[in-house]
């Protein structure tokens, strides 16, 4: 049995003018131009799901690719270390968030983890920027202690730079005086 559509001269040229096919913009639509066309040719007809000029039956569809997949990255994870002023000794709570975080790198390990130390807007740029640098180094040592490879750990400081709450020059802000552990996500 075959189950076909027979399209009307002005229906098919109608459908060509406007570009229909399978792929309008790199290959021309198969079959005669529209200057080709006769009286008599220009009643088509089109085979519906099936192959041209073939008949349309029960699995005569062209094979489904299996659904792709693809990897996804694992979440990243945050930690977050606080020091106190002008300092860069870790407290009993900031070896705690650290012991945490070796603890998740060890659990669900990642290829790389990323120490950035930040600082409030006291003090020069210069200052700040050291002050920085040895509290990322802190922290990754501090790491690396407690298991986790050197070698999958980069450490940064950006001083006063990238502030988590806004603040004047000058103002001592706790919440700015930290190192972030990011481990894991997106481009690591």
């Amino acid at each position: 049995m075959r189950v076909s559509l027979t399209l009307p001269t002005i229906g098919l040229l109608a459908l060509m003018a406007a570009g229909c096919g399978p792929n309008r913009l790199s290959q021309p639509m198969p079959g005669p131009t529209p200057e080709a066309m006769t009286p008599q040719s220009a009643e088509s007809t089109l085979n519906v799901g099936g192959k041209a000029g073939g008949p349309l039956v029960p699995g005569n569809y062209p094979p489904t690719a299996p659904p792709r997949q693809t990897a996804t990255a694992p979440a990243a994870r945050e930690f977050t270390v606080y020091f106190e002023f002008g300092k860069s000794r870790l407290t009993s709570e900031a070896r705690s968030i650290i012991e945490e975080a070796a603890a998740a790198a060890k659990q669900a390990p990642t290829t790389h983890i990323t120490v950035t130390g930040h600082t409030d807007t006291v003090g020069t740029e210069h200052y700040n920027q050291r002050l920085s640098e040895r509290r990322a180094a802190a922290v990754r040592k501090e790491l690396t202690t407690r298991g986790v490879p050197a070698d999958e750990i980069s450490a940064s400081g950006v001083g006063k730079s990238q502030l988590a709450v806004p603040t004047a020059q000058g103002v001592n802000e706790p919440r700015n005086r930290r190192v972030v552990i990011m481990e894991g996500g997106p481009g690591t």
